[in-house]
Formats: structure tokens, sequence, C-alpha cells
């Protein structure tokens, strides 16, 4: 329905009234709602509490969140994580680093940088490349005369023309590759007293009527123990090199016949005795994978690869000697049976894992792997890049310090400059100080204590430890040789995929610590293995 004009009218004609109306309830209602000063000092007080709560809220939130970054950003460069966990985050990172870093090379080098982020070189061996090559022996094995075959001039027959020699050239090759077949014959005497004897068979000669010699079970076990080739392959280049048929089963007998002749001989146990030997030591270990019904094992639930070995490569040379051994767990009992710390006097290499501090007491010094402990300093100064400044000052007082004990082993000195390294230590003090005031009291999700305070406080309590290296020039300061070590296996891994017994793990170390400590004493590998398998295996020498 429609409204008249008329009405339209009648509504206008008494607007005035309304409107007095209206305003007149409106003041009425403000003047009844309007509170009282008690009511306002009431509501500010609830005011307050509600802000502060909400400013309670938004710091934990907000220390929630920092740690869950650090959590999501944490690699094998500012935490203990092996590299096989890092992520595709963590790998792009690493591969813009390294880029930006070969680019900074290349231009200090006045070169330029290639399309896959390496540096543009020209080819051939670069300025300063002391080069290395073939060495002409004092004689060779066999000379052999290469005659022209006819007069360059006249083409005539050179046949009894005086001749002299104008050059020579040494080859190096291989002979043939073919088996050469030996056939022994185990020869029986008989004595006058009447007793028949028969010849036993030859060192490294396995029972008849066929067999491979030791040659090359040599070379077959030197390629299925060199950490980058399985059982399976080094059989078919055994196979393809000889053109003989090569099993997996032969493979796996000669790693078998290897180890047991190192157990015949006590290879490891004399390994072991001269460590415990030795002044200084690393140690270090890294998860093992075996197969799901080997961990179901009892005591087999975590198991590890662990290496101790002497340092002296990474303080100014030496042939080191390196023992790898496979436990079911990483407790202190697995690392107690081994038989190799528990009677060390030494000084020990290491990280700060609890397993190893339990020997402190009963040695003659510890050094704090200084690199275990910079990704740690990273991690904390990741967390708040202002706030944690203090680890730029303490990470740059240990990098100068291996800098001038380098230097000063490089020049034939046995100590640092007595004011050089005060004034490095005193640096290094202030800034764990610091650490230790900043986060005291800063609130942290998990357990309540922040990261840089738990860091901050083992820096100074050990800080004896982390500054070992510099009062002996005979301790490195960090363990990254025994780090070195265990990357064989965490290769080896990636290979065959993982052990089936924790015993075939055993057996690989042991086998490795042979391996590895005869090339490190300049013994040829696959001489070293045949040596084994002819019952005489390399001994480590006694300490001079």
């Amino acid at each position: 329905m429609g409204v008249g004009v008329g009405a339209w009218s009648g509504l206008w004609g008494c607007g005035d009234l309304c409107w007095g109306v209206c305003l007149c309830l409106t003041a009425r209602v403000i003047e009844s709602v309007e509170p009282s000063y008690e009511q306002l000092a009431a509501r500010l007080v609830a005011q307050d509490l509600v802000i502060a709560e909400l400013l309670a809220l938004i710091e934990s939130l907000r220390v929630e969140l920092a740690g869950a970054r650090r959590e999501a950003g944490r690699d094998s460069t500012n935490s203990s994580l092996p590299p096989s966990q890092d992520g595709p985050a963590s790998r792009a990172k690493a591969r813009a680093e390294a880029k930006a870093q070969a680019q900074a090379q290349a231009e200090a080098d006045g070169g330029q940088l290639g399309s896959k982020g390496g540096v543009k070189r020209a080819q051939g061996g670069q300025k300063g490349h002391r080069g290395a090559g073939l060495a002409r022996v004092a004689k060779a094995d066999k000379i052999q005369a290469v005659e022209p075959p006819a007069c360059g001039g006249c083409g005539g027959d050179l046949g009894g023309a005086p001749g002299r020699i104008a050059s020579s050239v040494q080859v190096f090759d291989l002979p043939t590759f073919s088996v050469l077949v030996t056939e022994y014959l185990m020869m029986s005497r008989t004595c006058g007293c009447g007793h028949s004897t028969t010849a036993d068979l030859p060192a490294g000669v396995r029972g008849g009527p066929t067999c491979y010699g030791p040659n090359i079970a040599a070379a077959a076990t030197l390629l299925a123990s060199c950490d980058v080739i399985g059982v399976e392959r080094a059989a078919e280049l055994i196979s393809d090199l000889l053109g003989v048929v090569v099993s997996t089963g032969f493979v796996s007998s000669c790693l078998v016949r290897v180890d047991q002749a190192l157990v015949d001989a006590g290879f490891e146990d004399v390994l072991k005795e001269r460590l415990r030997e030795a002044d200084v030591l690393g140690t270090d270990e890294t998860p093992a994978t075996l197969t799901t019904g080997a961990t179901s094992e009892k005591d087999c639930s975590n198991p590890h690869v662990f290496t101790v070995r002497t340092m002296c490569a990474y303080t100014g040379g030496g042939s080191d000697l390196i023992w790898y051994g496979a436990g079911g767990d990483r407790t202190k009992a697995s690392i107690s049976a081994f038989g190799i710390l528990d009677h060390y006097r030494g000084v020990l290499v290491r990280d700060d894992y609890g397993g190893y501090t339990s020997y402190d007491e009963q040695l003659a010094g510890v050094q704090q792997c200084l690199a275990h402990l910079f990704r740690y300093l990273d991690d904390a100064h990741q967390i708040d890049p202002l706030a944690q400044i203090w680890t730029r000052q303490v990470i740059t007082a240990l990098r100068e310090a291996i800098k001038a004990v380098k230097a000063a082993r490089e020049a034939g000195h046995t100590s640092v400059d007595p004011d050089l390294l005060a004034g490095l230590r005193t640096s290094y003090d202030q800034g764990v100080a610091v650490g230790i005031s900043t986060n005291l009291s800063r609130p942290w999700p998990k357990n309540g204590r922040h990261p840089g305070l738990k860091l901050a406080n083992r820096l100074g309590r050990k800080a004896e430890q982390v500054w070992l290296f510099t009062r002996r020039f005979d301790v490195p300061p960090t363990n990254n040789g025994s780090e070195s070590a265990v990357r064989g296996y965490k290769l080896a891994l990636k290979v065959s995929g993982c052990f089936r017994t924790l015993t075939t793990l055993q057996r690989h170390c042991r086998i490795r610590s042979y391996l590895a400590t005869t090339r490190n004493h300049g013994i040829r590998t696959i001489d070293a293995i045949r040596d084994a398998l002819t019952a005489n295996p390399w001994m480590p020498p006694t300490p001079t």
C-alpha cells in the first residue's frame, strides 16, 4: 500500500515534537548509564589484568615460535645432526653458501664463476700446484729395442747397420688380464723309518681340486671392502676383468678369510694395545643400520659404529692408527667393552657425549672438539642474532687461537705468544660472561632454560678443555680426524643399504681397521690383503 502525500505532510508537521522527545529520552539514558569513578577504576584494573595476560601470552607464543623456528632450522651446519638428515631447504642453503664462497674466491683469484657454480679456471694445473706424475725407475722390468723398419732416405735395409739409442720411454702397464693356472703336486715321501710325510698346501691356497689363488682373493676383497662397491658388483668386476665366473659367495668367503686371518694373528688386540699407549686419541661414533631382525635381538636396539684413532697427521705428520668397532647401542657399557678407553691415560679429543665424559678423571686431558662448539654457537646465534651476538665474539677468539697455534707450529715454536693468547682468552671469557647474563632470565619453552644459557654455562665450566690445544701442540683443536674416519662407513651404508647382523658389521669394521691403518703406514692395500690371506698380516709396530 502506498502512503499519500497528505499522510507525509502530517508526519512532517509533528517532526519538531518527535525530535525533542528523542533528545530527551537519549539524555535520560546517558545520564542513567554513566559509570561512577569507582566503576571506572575497577574497569581499568580489569583491563590492566587482561592486557597483562595478553602480553604474557604474546611473550609465550614468541618464545614458542623461536623454539619452533630453531628446531625447523637445525641441520648439520649448526647441530650434531648428520648431513644425511638435512632437508631440501638445508641443502639449498648449503649450495647457495658454497656458490657465494666460490664467487668470492673466483673474484679474489681474478677468475669467474662457471655455469654450475664452481670457479671457472683454465685447463690443466693451476698456479702454485706442484703437480704429480710418473717418475722413471732406475731399472725397468723389461727392456725392448724398437728398430726402424727401413732407411728413411733411400728405403734400404738397415739390418747390421751401426746404431745408437736415440730416446727411450718407460711404459707402466699391467700384464694381460688372464688367469694363470698353476697345478700344485703335494708330494709324499717315505722316510727310512717307514713314516710317510705329505707336503702341506702352499700359503693362501685352499683345498681342491680347484680354487682361486691369493691374488684373485685379494683383488676381490679389495673391491668388496672399499666402501663404494657392494659384494655383487665386486663379483661382476672380477669376472669381467679376468674372464672367469666369480660368485658373490666367493667374494663373501674372501672377506671371511681375511677377517679370520686377522683374528688368528691377534691384529685387533695389538692395535688396541698400541692405541692405549698413544699420547693423544680421538673418538667418535655414528648410527648404524641393521635389518629389523638384527635390531630385535637383545642388546642391539641402537647399533653404532665407533672409531678410536691417533691424531698425528693433524698435528705435524706421522702414521696414524685407526680402529673401528660396532656395538649394539651407544651406552657406556658398550664403549667399555671395546677395551680401549677404560685403560687409557692420555689426552682424548671428543665431543661432549656423556658416554665419554665419565673417563675424564683418569685422563691426562680432554680437548673439546671446536668444530662441534662452532655449530652450537651458530645455532644459538640464529635464535636471536642481536641478543646472542656474544657467540660471534667467542667464535672469533677461538678461530684466532687456532690460527696462532698453526702459525707457531709451522714456525717451529712450541708455544703461542703469551700476550696474544691471554688477550684471546680474555675475549672468550668476556663473551661467555655476556652469554650467561644475557640469557639468565630469558624464557624458553623446553624446561625453561634458554639454549644460549646452557651453552654459555658449558663453555665457562669446561673452558680448560676448550683451550687445551693452545698449551699442547700435539693436540688438535677439532675432532675432524675421527669424524672423517667414520665417513667411509656412511658411504658403505649408502651403497649396501644395511648390514644383516651385528657380527657382519663387526667383521667389516675389523677389516677396515686393518686396511685404513696399513694404508696410513704406506703399505699398498692389495699387498696388505694378500699378506693376511697368506697368514702373514701386517702388525702395528711398537711406538718409538
